[in-house]
């Protein structure tokens, strides 16, 4: 029951103004709301349209600065091919943006074949620019595929199994100690002509440490609790 403020007459709930002193009436817990246009776009097909937009200014830039390079080594600079190791990173740049430029779902592991074959190229580029002690088969390529490799099992296992972030951390670190490992190894059959590791034994050795303890924790259920709580994980 609510009263005028005016002349205190006593008004019905939906009135909106005083039948004897007309003195409007304010309801403050049924104010109506103004319809208001969105200032963002809330629609799935609207934000879309403006993410392909984005995408496609984005390529538009790329594609220019690669053929603006090339015409000013052609027509001006035209000592060396400079203009190749830009018109390819703007390359590697647009296919590295293509799953999040473009609304379109892009598989992830097409994706990272993609990464992997795109950085492939231009490494061999590269070698075919500047030849010389055979480092891009005995070095550049392995090492990019087993990167490659590494990614795309922690993606389907982060994909495929439903994992806690501490079994996620676990698998990473494991994943990075056999990582390192290899890339010294690789290394040192380039430039040394020998099986052998130094360096990449202690890194591995800690991350072995920290999958052992996360492990440890996965398996006590009081331990992992205490750990999510206090981590808030």
């Amino acid at each position: 029951m609510s009263y005028c403020v005016k002349c205190g007459v006593e008004l019905a709930d939906d009135i909106a103004a005083c039948p004897l002193c007309h003195t409007p009436v304010i309801h403050p817990g049924r104010e109506k709301r103004q319809d208001i246009a969105p200032v963002f776009p809330v629609g799935r097909e609207e934000v879309g349209a403006i993410q392909n937009d984005v995408a496609m200014l984005f390529s538009i830039v790329l594609g220019s600065g690669a053929a603006a390079c090339i015409l000013l080594n052609l027509l001006v600079f035209r000592a060396g091919i400079w203009s190749a190791y830009v018109a390819g990173a703007c390359l590697i740049l647009w296919v590295f943006s293509l799953p999040v430029m473009f609304a379109q779902k892009i598989p992830p592991l097409l994706a990272l074949l993609a990464d992997g074959t795109v950085v492939t190229l231009y490494c061999a580029m590269i070698s075919w620019l500047h030849p010389g002690r055979g480092w891009f088969p005995e070095v550049a390529l392995p090492l990019i595929w087993i990167a490659v490799i590494f990614m795309g099992i922690f993606g389907v296992c982060m994909k495929m199994i439903k994992m806690s972030i501490l079994s996620r951390a676990a698998l990473f670190l494991g994943e990075a100690g056999i990582l390192v490992l290899l890339t010294e190894v690789v290394l040192n059959l380039h430039f040394q002509r020998q099986l052998s590791v130094s360096w990449s034994a202690i890194a591995a050795t800690c991350c072995g440490v920290a999958v052992a303890a996360l492990l440890t924790v996965l398996k006590r259920s009081r331990l992992r609790e205490e750990v999510r709580r206090r981590m808030h994980l």
